[in-house]
């Protein structure tokens, strides 16, 4: 099926009702970027944006940085977001440990998935900064973290986010604070 002819029908789908909500388009291709766009920007879906990114995130196919961090989403909720990770081998630095631009990128992602639920249908937004503190090591590769990331102030024109990273016990192993530009 060709991006319009998926386009077509993903509209037709705006209608379409399973269990009382609306229906993922047949045969998405969660690697295809124009079928993605359209789900993040709107076009497919309509309804507030915090069902759109439950929506992309429940594809069992991921692709590019997501695939990449391989985390798992533990809630989705108005301007708040938890993910679940637990270190790839892939992703040590060279003492061993969890490389901390992945601890980076996972909150990145985390905070930037908050803002994207207070943004309206067709809305985007890009991250313009992030500062980032260390507390903790993770040494341990089958150490679980959990990544939460909320929005602190929606701002009508830059969104305020913090995001901390624990590990099961509680402990901090890193904070954030970012803020996001609506574009």
């Amino acid at each position: 099926m060709g991006e319009k002819e998926w386009l077509t029908v993903a509209k037709a789908q705006l209608t379409a009702q399973v269990d009382g909500r609306r229906a993922m388009p047949p045969a998405f291709d969660a690697g295809n970027v124009t079928q993605r766009n359209a789900l993040l920007r709107g076009i497919a879906f309509g309804g507030r944006f915090t069902e759109r990114v439950k929506q992309f995130e429940a594809q069992t196919e991921r692709s590019g940085m997501a695939a990449n961090l391989g985390y798992d989403i533990v809630s989705i909720n108005d301007g708040e977001v938890v993910y679940r990770y637990t270190p790839k081998a892939r992703h040590q630095n060279l003492i061993g440990s969890l490389h901390g631009g992945i601890l980076a990128s996972l909150l990145d992602t985390a905070m930037g998935a908050a803002v994207m639920t207070k943004l309206a249908a067709g809305e985007f937004h890009t991250m313009t900064d992030l500062s980032i503190k260390f507390i903790g090591a993770v040494r341990d590769p089958d150490e679980e973290l959990l990544i939460e990331a909320r929005v602190d102030h929606p701002g009508k024109r830059l969104p305020a986010t913090e995001g901390v990273i624990k590990n099961t016990q509680g402990r901090i192993i890193a904070r954030a604070i970012a803020s996001a530009i609506r574009l």
